[in-house]
């Protein structure tokens, strides 16, 4: 993965990448995604031993205590990739690049570029 990667982070683990850190919500994504944490002020909490116990108050601070249900982000899952790469296309990148960005195949990305621009002449024009 290359430095400037910038993984797609939905709803609140975006939120925690814009108030407090993308280290942060990656870290949150990658070890919960798709799970629940229980967000705890307790230095001991799973939360603090999972992030640590500074980055786990300051998630306490910004949305409070209780159960959160991480997003799932494109760590891994099919979805979060193609959107990476339907993403990483629609900024002009040619298909080699993006590969190597989202770290898949060539042939992979070819399939998801097709199908977005299937998907797109299936639309057809409103204006005829």
């Amino acid at each position: 993965m290359s430095r400037n990667f910038r993984p797609y982070l939905p709803g609140v683990l975006s939120y925690i990448a814009e108030e407090i850190s993308l280290d942060l919500a990656v870290r949150l994504a990658e070890a919960k995604g798709g799970r629940e944490v229980y967000i705890s002020d307790k230095a001991g909490s799973s939360l603090a031993e999972l992030v640590g116990a500074e980055d786990a108050l300051r998630l306490y601070k910004l949305l409070g205590g209780g159960k959160l249900v991480v997003p799932a982000g494109n760590f891994g899952g099919q979805a979060g990739r193609r959107q990476r790469i339907a993403m990483l296309l629609g900024q002009g990148k040619s298909h080699s690049v993006v590969a190597a960005e989202v770290d898949v195949t060539l042939r992979t990305v070819e399939r998801v570029a097709a199908s977005l621009r299937r998907r797109n002449d299936d639309q057809g024009d409103f204006f005829i």
